[in-house]
């Protein structure tokens, strides 16, 4: 990114003892006159989807929409479907390539805490970490980005910029935002065939979680479906409660077969 390109060029200024430059201290004129140079030598360019919001190395190989998006927003991760597909819970393809971060209030803290954690201070007159808008498409994949209020649990891939939702998130998206992953059927079919397997991240991951639904869902499927028991599971049963939004699938209408123990409408 910009940003990174101008950080490492303060980094060769701090540490570059032989380099002879007249300042300790980059300027925005002296970022602008590196990528110029580069380009004109062809060593690098702007990146064919996001345009100058991403410079792209021409020696370094191309990488897959999963790895770009990632690289080119610190913030984001692969999540839903995709993220299903990844931890080989589904067989369906995504049609979308679907990623999750943070909602701009909680986005803009965490970009100050990265700019702040820097050694080096940033010239006052440009270059700070901003949201990234992304394209429409990334490699000719098309992309949805979900914006969620908290910060959901991810992991890297190893030997990629990958950052993907942890097998915990991603049980917990599929009660949560059911739609981006196939739908509750779908939901309720890999549950009943990877819940048991994947138990213990499943409800470390819904117990952490302040959405009292989302226990109401995870409660029924694991316990009265799957027969599992837990203490942390029980102990949601004092969070529930009948309401007007309880309904196992958030996308269908009302049932009149419930569950009295976990207080949601049984309408799958």
């Amino acid at each position: 990114t910009q940003y990174e390109f101008f950080r490492l060029i303060q980094t060769m200024y701090r540490e570059g003892k032989k380099l002879y430059l007249s300042r300790r201290w980059p300027t925005s004129a002296d970022h602008l006159r590196y990528i110029k140079s580069m380009s004109k030598v062809g060593l690098i360019k702007y990146d064919r989807d996001y345009n100058r919001r991403l410079i792209r190395v021409l020696d370094i190989s191309e990488h897959s929409a999963e790895e770009i998006i990632c690289l080119a927003d610190p913030l984001c991760y692969i999540s839903h479907l995709p993220a299903m597909q990844r931890w080989g819970l589904t067989d369906r393809t995504p049609n979308i390539l679907i990623c999750t971060r943070p909602n701009r209030n909680c986005a803009t803290e965490q970009l100050n805490r990265m700019m702040e954690d820097h050694p080096y201070p940033l010239p006052p007159e440009r270059l700070r970490l901003h949201r990234v808008n992304h394209p429409k498409l990334v490699r000719n994949r098309r992309v949805q980005i979900y914006e969620s209020k908290g910060v959901g649990a991810s992991v890297n891939l190893p030997g990629t910029a990958v950052r993907i939702a942890t097998i915990g998130q991603t049980f917990l998206d599929m009660l949560l935002t059911t739609k981006l992953c196939g739908g509750m059927p779908h939901v309720l079919d890999v549950y009943d065939e990877y819940g048991k397997k994947w138990a213990e991240e499943i409800i470390s991951a819904v117990d952490k979680s302040d959405v009292n639904v989302v226990k109401s869902r995870a409660g029924y499927i694991l316990e009265e479906r799957l027969g599992i028991q837990d203490e942390r599971i029980e102990s949601w049963k004092s969070q529930v409660m009948r309401g007007g939004s309880r309904k196992l699938d958030p996308d269908k209408n009302f049932a009149p077969a419930y569950s009295p123990v976990w207080m949601i409408s049984l309408n799958v």
